[in-house]
């Protein structure tokens, strides 16, 4: 059922979700495949469907674990070292980004990043970044108050 899926994805799709999967934004892939970066998502929205993911990473790890599996032998003999990382399903993962002072405030990403938010984390996001703005407003304000108490 799974490979029917697959199937009806396009090249151009499995490209995209292949790029997606190294961890790339629309903006990076698009150059790479020639097309916009709104087209990209448009391409990437469609195989999530199909697939019936959640989201682009899901869509992205089906479709890698899916190219990478090897189908089973029954009466296979095995060799004596299982470890062998070439019969590994496991996906690497992109290295881990720093972690900039943004994030670990909890505000949302800067930049290009395609957002795959429910409406409530979205929702979230905002009052958490108005909530940031009130502190931050307040603060100009009192440093500002007593700047001009302490220079009158």
């Amino acid at each position: 059922m799974l490979e029917d899926r697959i199937a009806k994805l396009s090249d151009v799709q499995k490209q995209c979700l292949r790029l997606a999967a190294s961890g790339r934004s629309s903006k990076e892939i698009a150059p790479e495949v020639g097309l916009s970066h709104q087209t990209v998502d448009q391409y990437i929205h469609r195989a999530r469907v199909t697939l019936g993911a959640e989201n682009r990473r899901d869509a992205a790890r089906i479709l890698m674990e899916a190219e990478s599996a090897q189908p089973f032998k029954q009466f296979e003999l095995k060799p004596s070292r299982l470890d062998d990382p070439q019969d590994s399903a496991i996906v690497d993962l992109p290295a881990a980004e720093p972690v900039t002072l943004v994030e670990r405030i909890g505000l949302p990403p800067i930049g290009g990043k395609t957002n795959d938010l429910t409406v409530q984390q979205r929702l979230y996001a905002i009052a958490r970044i108005a909530f940031f703005l009130m502190i931050t407003a307040t603060a100009i304000i009192i440093i500002s108050k007593g700047a001009f108490v302490v220079l009158s």
